[in-house]
């Protein structure tokens, strides 16, 4: 009962150089942990009646400044409900932007 040859590059995904990157995130995965996590701190402690979608903007350090995208989520244990903030995008803001 050992792992067959073939088996164990069957999960491996081909590389795919033509591949064009996920744009629906825009640019969240460069910014760093500790500035998502101060702009999720400024906003309201998340609750059932919150409000879903939240727009903060932050100063990322070398990103500059960024505004994030958050949305409210819920997870459930048994008959328990926890509510939570999550980034799920970011965009540079330009001078320009109005606020």
């Amino acid at each position: 009962m050992g792992n067959s040859k073939l088996a164990a590059k069957c999960h491996l995904r081909a590389a795919a150089p033509s591949e064009p990157p996920n744009q629906a995130h825009g640019i969240l995965g460069r910014i760093p942990g500790d500035y998502i996590a101060s702009g999720l701190a400024t906003l309201p402690i998340a609750t059932a009646d919150a409000p879903p979608h939240h727009e903060v903007v932050i100063d990322a350090g070398a990103a500059g400044t960024v505004r994030l995208f958050i949305e409210k989520k819920r997870v459930r244990h048994h008959r328990h409900s926890h509510y939570f903030w999550s980034a799920y995008r970011a965009e540079p803001v330009r001078p320009d932007d109005p606020a």
